[in-house]
């Protein structure tokens, strides 16, 4: 299966953002989508980013369950003009994401999908994937691996060096045509895809990395919010 060939296009394709926040934050101890961070709930500040996107039309919220009504208030408190919806979560990421996409408007070409508990991606990131995903038809946000890397045996003990040439570190947005991902999702019918990268790859898609050159860390644990929370005001400085 292949995705459409934007570049071709003679017009810039419609593009909006689904920001993915349906877990349950079991990792962190609870839900972390509201909890301040900088003086601000910590999902203003992706939504924040993709309302200052130029080519971003239009966002759509994903919430976990029970927690609509507060999302939307935090936009709304945040000054988000471009929300167009919040959906309720499912079960597994992906059944998020595919909730998500059938609330896009239907004029949508381009998605860009992005972790909610990614406080610190920034609007130049954004518009980097979306252009990337414009020339190329896929893209995603990434860092090359610095780390040395082992693969542990059963017991947690060092077995093999791998060699981490090559590789990188996924990160969000990932960008994607928005009808073929939702095609492709809806063809899951087993396994548990951590992100679309893999889902893409799986179908013979090509997806370009975007080198993310600024912190674009996820707050998984509560150590992170105090890391997020730094670079966040050491950024407010700069300006």
């Amino acid at each position: 299966m292949s995705h459409p060939d934007l570049s071709e296009t003679t017009e810039l394709p419609e593009c909006a953002a689904l920001v993915v926040g349906g877990g349950s934050g079991s990792r962190f101890g609870g839900d972390k989508l509201t909890i301040p961070l900088a003086g601000r709930p910590l999902l203003a500040w992706s939504l924040i980013a993709f309302e200052q996107s130029p080519l971003i039309s239009s966002i759509v919220v994903v919430a976990p369950p029970g927690q609509e009504e507060t999302f939307r208030r935090i936009a709304g408190e945040s000054g988000i003009s471009k929300l167009t919806s919040v959906v309720s979560g499912g079960q597994h990421r992906h059944d998020s994401v595919c909730l998500g996409l059938k609330a896009l408007p239907a004029t949508v070409d381009l998605v860009a999908i992005h972790d909610a508990a990614r406080p610190l991606v920034t609007v130049d990131l954004i518009m980097k994937c979306l252009r990337t995903a414009m020339e190329s038809g896929a893209s995603a946000a990434a860092v090359p691996v610095t780390d040395t890397l082992h693969l542990a045996d059963q017991e947690r003990c060092a077995a093999q060096t791998v060699d981490r040439a090559g590789l990188w570190a996924m990160q969000t947005p990932q960008v994607f045509p928005s009808r073929a991902l939702a095609k492709l999702l809806d063809g899951v019918v087993a396994g548990t895809p951590t992100d679309e990268v893999s889902l893409g790859l799986a179908a013979g898609w090509r997806v370009s990395f975007v080198e993310s050159l600024q912190p674009n860390l996820k707050v998984t644990w509560p150590d992170d919010l105090g890391t997020a929370e730094a670079i966040l005001r050491f950024r407010e400085q700069r300006r």
